[in-house]
């Protein structure tokens, strides 16, 4: 395991690990609203993807991925991920880092695991408003 700070995180991270639970994660929804977050993320910039790299994390495969219409023709989505280590220090549920358009935080453990995940193993939470991009009406997520 490695020690990971990002700002008043630290984390003891076994990334490896991290990374081969996302990989065993082979069924992902396919409702609208999970196919838009997935074509919407391939978008964000690199301090996004270069985060969810630090970490291990799969961005297109969280762990419960919640979905809110707002004003524009936007989606906030919510929800989070699992990854395999320990938190040292760092509060929990405060919207403390903010990665490009992402909020992260630490949460309390809320199930959903992945099958693969054994402890130790803590959850990070996020919100993000993202584009509505498929080319079906955003109505129809309602459906």
């Amino acid at each position: 395991m490695n020690e990971v700070r990002i700002e008043n995180w630290l984390l003891n991270m076994d990334i490896e690990k991290t990374e081969a639970v996302y990989e065993t994660v082979t069924e992902v929804c396919d409702c609208l609203t999970c196919q838009n977050f997935r074509k919407a993320s391939l978008l964000l910039d690199e301090e996004v993807l270069h985060f969810c790299q630090v970490l291990g994390l799969d961005l297109h495969k969280p762990s419960q991925l919640n979905a809110f219409p707002v004003d524009g023709g936007q989606i906030m989505y919510s929800g989070y991920y699992h990854l395999c280590g320990e938190i040292i220090d760092g509060e929990f549920d405060e919207w403390d880092i903010v990665v490009g358009q992402h909020c992260f935080s630490l949460v309390e453990e809320e199930g959903g695991k992945p099958e693969m995940l054994t402890a130790p193993y803590f959850q990070i939470g996020f919100e993000v408003v993202l584009q509505w991009l498929l080319p079906e009406s955003m109505e129809l997520m309602k459906k």
